[in-house]
């Protein structure tokens, strides 16, 4: 199965439906009011870069400067402050995280009740991985709007991060009533049904995404480890590759495909993958920050599994140990390398993963149970009663 996001990251989307209810909410509450020549000017500026933003088509330094300015001659504008945020954040640069979230705090501040604040600075809590926060943000949000579908649909995403997947398909299944045609809703829906185990329905709400049209690598990425998780083996492959046309630099996707390529047996191409997926460089926010040791984790257990499955012991050790170093009650991974110590004939190594990975329910099938039950005898030791089983 794949592993638990990251396992899938979550991108910072500047989706159009949700831009668009941002600036209606802005514009209805600026409608009756009689601007003055500067403050019409100052709105055509805030009009060009929100637009400039909502597109992707910023360069967030400019961006920063101009509603810098935009604010030193109106502190008390909440769309300026809004818009700063997602100038930070777009920036890529994490020693401005605290920036943007000053600045949709200052937006609340103004005006509590302006959702697309709230909206944006939960995006910003999930990227850091504080989800508490996150869900805190959307239910005030969903006070102020309780029908919006994109506060749901977030809302939806935050709890299954919070290990909620039955919780999740509940509220995004209330965002699918307000808005049936959300890609966005349909994308959570399918990663929570893949958390509860329902591999079949997960991939039709995944196909669904890809078939209306939507080019994130994200959704290509999920829907390609789902394929892999479901044994359709060149499916996943085909749609993995397309992922890295979408995002070559992605190392997730480069990791599921060594993935697929190992599973198919088609092992020197699994290695070429590991290496493109090697760190080339430090942390960025184009992956967020929760998600840089998930990825490394994952790199390191597939490289394991590969190594092992060449027959290099050596490194597969090395690799099942830096896993264990970041999650040492990972079941499976205490069960390889007691398997890659059996093979190296180092029973007392390998009788120690051995008992601890019984004890986290992955124990070694019975061959090789057997196998070190007569290593350990031939050194004159006794083996654990659950290896003697």
């Amino acid at each position: 199965m794949v592993r638990s996001p990251m396992r899938i990251r979550i991108t910072f989307v500047l989706a159009a439906a949700v831009l668009a209810g941002a600036a209606a909410a802005v514009h209805a509450s600026q409608a009756a009011a009689v601007r003055t020549p500067a403050q019409e000017k100052t709105q055509e500026t805030l009009n060009r870069v929100r637009g400039e933003l909502f597109s992707g088509k910023a360069r967030p330094d400019e961006a920063i400067r101009t509603l810098t300015d935009v604010l030193a001659v109106d502190p008390g504008s909440a769309e300026a402050h809004l818009l700063l945020g997602i100038a930070y954040r777009s920036s890529g640069a994490p020693d401005l995280m605290g920036e943007a979230v000053a600045e949709l705090r200052q937006a609340l501040e103004i005006n509590p009740e302006f959702v697309p604040a709230r909206y944006y600075l939960a995006h910003i809590y999930l990227d850091l991985g504080r989800n508490e926060r996150a869900r805190e943000e959307l239910q005030a949000a969903l006070v102020t709007a309780p029908r919006n579908a994109q506060s749901l649909t977030l809302l939806g995403e935050v709890e299954r991060q919070l290990k909620h997947p039955d919780r999740a398909i509940e509220v995004l299944r209330q965002a699918l009533a307000i808005d049936p045609v959300s890609n966005q809703a349909h994308y959570y829906l399918g990663l929570a049904l893949l958390d509860l185990n329902q591999p079949a329905e997960a991939i039709k709400e995944l196909e669904r995404v890809v078939q209306a049209g939507e080019k994130r690598a994200d959704v290509y990425l999920s829907l390609g480890a789902a394929y892999l998780d479901a044994n359709r083996l060149d499916e996943g492959l085909e749609t993995l590759s397309q992922a890295t046309h979408l995002d070559p630099a992605r190392p997730d996707i480069r990791i599921q495909l060594a993935r697929g390529y190992r599973l198919k047996g088609q092992l020197d191409k699994a290695e070429a993958q590991l290496k493109i997926a090697a760190p080339q460089g430090p942390a960025s926010v184009a992956s967020p920050f929760v998600q840089e040791r998930q990825v490394e984790y994952e790199r390191y257990l597939e490289l394991g599994l590969l190594k092992q499955q060449q027959g290099q012991l050596t490194a597969a050790a090395a690799a099942f140990r830096q896993v264990l170093d970041m999650e040492p009650d990972h079941g499976p991974t205490n069960r390889n390398l007691a398997e890659v110590y059996l093979r190296q004939g180092q029973f007392g190594r390998a009788l120690d993963y051995a008992t601890r990975a019984e004890k986290l329910g992955s124990p070694l099938p019975d061959d090789k149970r057997k196998l070190l039950q007569d290593g350990l005898q031939k050194q004159g030791k006794t083996p654990e009663p659950s290896v003697r089983k």
